[in-house]
């Protein structure tokens, strides 16, 4: 089954870790289990579901760096069936420390083997930035999600994405494809954003998500409460069009996790 999802653009500001934090509530919400991985210097997805920034360490980096086990470091929440691998600090330096690293650009999936029957999902929220721990959670993925505000330079970051994307693959041969592609931030009033909206659709087709998420004070200042957008403003038109994107999410997993299922079950049999 479709397990490790990150959220990733190479563009900031699109909405990845508040995307990632409201997808994995959601998923707790339906009783799955839900690990998100925090790969973002800042720890921002770690600081939504509540933990201190005095308790952000030891982080996601004491993996990567070999310092302790996963099942060691992993935190709960407040959000329901919800843990955490926080981010920190110290995974700035992660591409100098782990340049001369041998399978470097598998230490991420090599961490999380340990935990993997622990979770039904894995969420990994992923820096604006084309480095290293974003070719890890490309490698360690199944398949990742793509937010994407309505915004020119917005569509520029997927650009780049899929330069690292293609570049993981011919290197590596390894490389997750697209669950879907999340459009956030909208405002349908905007001229300019529904033409920008209606390029993203024609282009990227049925890996749009049919659900749009607008803009909505509500999901701007339920992170500064260490809240999903469930638990701060459950009746806000943001903690619908959540819902409807975790309810496309689970149908996707499901539905490509059965066809992925079925393609290995036939290599097995060719073996």
């Amino acid at each position: 089954m479709l397990k490790t999802v990150p959220i990733i653009n190479n563009k900031g500001g699109v909405g990845k870790t508040t995307t990632t934090v409201n997808l994995a509530a959601g998923l707790g919400r339906e009783g799955r289990r839900v690990l998100v991985v925090d790969l973002d210097s800042q720890g921002s997805a770690s600081l939504t579901l509540g933990i201190d920034r005095d308790d952000l360490e030891p982080s996601t980096a004491s993996v990567l760096f070999g310092e302790h086990a996963a099942s060691d470091v992993i935190q709960p929440t407040a959000t329901r069936n919800v843990d955490v691998l926080t981010g920190s600090l110290r995974l700035a330096d992660a591409d100098t420390k782990l340049s001369s690293v041998n399978g470097r650009e598998k230490r991420l999936t090599k961490a999380l083997s340990g935990i993997m029957d622990d979770y039904d999902s894995i969420l990994i929220d992923c820096a604006p930035s084309t480095s290293l721990l974003t070719v890890n959670a490309l490698v360690a993925a199944d398949a990742f999600i793509i937010p994407v505000a309505p915004s020119y330079l917005s569509l520029e970051g997927v650009v780049s994405l899929g330069e690292v994307v293609k570049n993981v693959r011919m290197s590596l041969g390894e490389a997750a494809p697209v669950l879907g592609v999340l459009l956030t931030m909208v405002q349908r009033d905007d001229e300019q954003t529904r033409s920008i909206i209606e390029e993203v659709r024609n282009h990227y087709g049925g890996k749009v998500f049919d659900v749009e998420i607008q803009h909505d004070p509500a999901i701007e200042e339920a992170p500064t409460q260490g809240q999903s957008i469930f638990d701060y403003a459950p009746r806000s038109q943001g903690a619908k069009q959540y819902q409807a994107f975790v309810e496309e999410v689970v149908d996707r997993l499901d539905r490509y996790g059965s066809i992925y299922d079925t393609v290995q079950e036939k290599q097995a049999q060719r073996t």
